[in-house]
């Protein structure tokens, strides 16, 4: 039985419970099987320092209050660095979230976006930009994990020709994320946008990350 599934199963359960006689004890598990959670991890693509937010979304107030200092979540994230992970827990019939980035240094250049979660989830938050535009993206966080190759799915600010042990196998696509790429060798099996990619500060077997722009490489994170 997957996760998700078995939490539904526990819910029935303890509401049944419930209906009996409930104790503290059955409340107390109540609460947590109602009770969802996600996984965030904040990528700065952008060409200033940034602080990002969050905030559980409101029928009535929508975004309002989002930028308001309880909600930064991840804050000070450098050029082409990312955070670590932020839980995010929810009740389970309000799973509506507001996403935010602002500049860090000067408050200003404010993007923000909502989205609706799903229990368990790990997403990646991206916030990058093609020329004056600001993007935020959000991404479910993937693994192939295969022994002995780098596995790499690449997200791109525009359209860029991926080449691949110097056939070219793909062209990215704006704001999109790609499948994954297994490649044998971590500095020359590479190229996007003719510039050569350097995977090497990563690990054979593991799935990874890559945010580029027309220059190459700005982003390499671990999934």
């Amino acid at each position: 039985m997957n996760k998700k599934a078995g939490k539904a199963v526990f819910v029935a359960s303890v509401l049944s419970l419930a209906t009996v006689g409930c104790s503290d004890s059955i409340t107390d598990d109540l609460d947590n099987a109602l009770t969802h959670e996600a996984e965030f991890s904040f990528v700065n693509a952008m060409d200033y320092s940034l602080d990002f937010h969050l905030q559980k979304r409101s029928l009535t107030t929508g975004s309002s209050g989002l930028f308001d200092s309880k909600n930064r979540v991840a804050g000070n994230i450098q050029v082409n660095g990312y955070s670590s992970e932020y839980d995010y827990d929810y009740p389970a019939v309000m799973n509506q979230v507001n996403i935010g980035m602002r500049g860090a240094m000067s408050n200003s250049n404010e993007v923000k976006m909502h989205t609706n979660l799903s229990d368990d989830d790990e997403y990646w938050v991206i916030a990058w930009q093609n020329g004056v535009e600001k993007h935020l993206s959000l991404l479910e966080k993937k693994e192939r994990d295969n022994a002995n190759t780098f596995n790499v799915r690449i997200f791109a600010n525009g359209v860029y020709p991926v080449t691949l042990k110097g056939s070219q196998v793909m062209t990215t696509e704006r704001g999109k994320v790609s499948d994954f790429l297994t490649l044998d060798n971590c500095a020359l099996d590479l190229t996007i946008n003719g510039r050569a990619i350097d995977l090497c500060t990563g690990d054979f077997g593991e799935s990874y990350l890559l945010v580029v722009n027309s220059d190459g490489k700005q982003v390499l994170v671990e999934e």
